[in-house]
């Protein structure tokens, strides 16, 4: 069993870690297929997609999620699923932190 109290954990700035097209993000990595990321107001992950399943639980603060050319405002306790190669991106366009917990490679 891991346990862990998310807001202790490091926190790395995108680029640090090698991401390219973000703005005002920062990530926290809980484990190999759980990511804990903070948006900074006017911030976004990039425009990207996965080979595998996502799923994105919005924890605090307001936005909206890009799918393709779609776009759907976002707030806590949203829960997105998105299927392999869906192209999305998530944006903070409200006035605080924005966080969401993204799970990956579920079986």
């Amino acid at each position: 069993m891991k346990h862990l109290y998310c807001p202790d954990e490091e926190s790395f700035e995108a680029p640090a870690l090698g991401l390219e097209g973000t703005e005002k993000m920062k990530l926290k990595l809980l484990s190999e297929d759980s990511v804990w990321i903070e948006l900074e107001p006017g911030g976004h992950t990039p425009d990207h997609k996965h080979d595998d399943k996502e799923r994105v639980m919005v924890m605090s603060g307001k936005g909206i999620i890009k799918l393709g050319e779609d776009r759907r405002e976002i707030q806590p306790d949203d829960f997105i699923e998105l299927n392999a190669n869906d192209k999305h991106q998530l944006i903070n366009t409200g006035n605080e932190l924005l966080v969401v917990m993204c799970f990956r490679n579920q079986r």
